[in-house]
């Protein structure tokens, strides 16, 4: 409980965690960017074109936020709440397994029409995307320390 605020509603104490914890991820993306981070990837690749000006602005600004947020967190009683990267994962293939499934040609349909050499192309190669997908989430549904199952293909 907070010593400022005794009378502190817990539903305004999770609507503001929520609230701080997605500014203090995105914080985590400010500052990597104000350092450099270039993420490159085979459809995705980020151009940091951040002058040094704005790099020093940045990194100025997440440093001034996260102060009044280090404040915040103790008068107003926000605990630490360590998200699991497994789970992080897991959430991850969970939502973009439908993603995937819905570029398949029977989705594509209500789009319009697709060609069936578009479907007999897509489609395969979605299975095997939606596959991997499958793979990772059994992959992280094992016992630390387990080994993996040998790749089947």
């Amino acid at each position: 409980m907070s010593a400022i605020f005794p009378d502190l509603r817990e539903s305004h104490r999770s609507r503001i965690r929520i609230t701080l914890t997605l500014l203090d991820e995105a914080l985590v993306a400010f500052a990597e960017w104000a350092q450099g981070r270039e993420t490159r990837a085979v459809l995705y690749a980020e151009k940091n074109d951040l002058t040094p000006r704005q790099q020093a602005a940045i990194l100025a600004g997440v440093h001034g936020m996260r102060q009044i947020m280090q404040e915040m967190r103790a008068n107003l009683g926000l605990d630490l709440n360590p998200r699991s990267v497994t789970k992080n994962i897991q959430a991850s293939c969970d939502l973009l397994w439908v993603d995937v499934l819905e570029m398949t040609g029977k989705y594509l349909k209500g789009l319009g029409e697709p060609s069936r050499e578009l479907v007999n192309y897509l489609d395969p190669n979605l299975q095997k995307i939606m596959q991997y997908l499958d793979q990772i989430k059994v992959s992280l549904s094992e016992p630390p320390g387990q080994p993996l199952p040998p790749d089947s293909e």
